[in-house]
């Protein structure tokens, strides 16, 4: 090799590098995803006559909860970007998942588990509520259910 293929080489090298110190780097955290305004706060639906379930919505989070007859039921869970240290969630720290579709459902939840939730906002008996469009599991297949959950104060 020359002399001048060997400083050529060293220039090439240093105007890389040069350029790429130079260059903005993007952010490395994600933005994290809102909810809704119209769907935030508390709701409730009643699934039988002695169970009841409740949604709670935040600008940052989703959360589900079982209760029967009154006393909060094990399987509750939030989804939400914070992660939380000694959490029994199962989607602790796992990002949330809001998408709107053309009908007017929002997909809320989590995507990669299939803990989707398909929401709309409805009046319902003269009443503001989230219609849920869902599937109901039993020993003989799948059927499609609706729920409607009201707003708690």
């Amino acid at each position: 090799m020359s002399i001048k293929q060997v400083l050529l080489g060293a220039l090439t090298v240093l105007a890389v590098a040069g350029t790429t110190a130079v260059l903005p780097t993007a952010s490395a955290s994600a933005k994290r995803t809102v909810t809704p305004a119209n769907f935030r706060g508390t709701w409730q639906a009643r699934i039988s006559k002695k169970e009841v379930q409740k949604v709670k919505i935040t600008k940052y989070s989703f959360s589900v909860s079982q209760y029967k007859n009154g006393k909060k039921e094990e399987g509750s869970w939030t989804v939400g970007n914070k992660k939380r240290k000694h959490s029994k969630n199962p989607f602790n720290g796992v990002p949330l998942y809001v998408h709107k579709d053309k009908k007017g459902y929002t997909f809320i939840g989590v995507k990669r588990r299939g803990q989707l939730w398909h929401l709309k906002r409805v009046t319902h008996k003269k009443k503001v509520s989230l219609r849920d469009d869902g599937w109901e599991y039993k020993s003989f297949g799948e059927k499609p259910i609706v729920h409607y959950y009201y707003r708690v104060k």
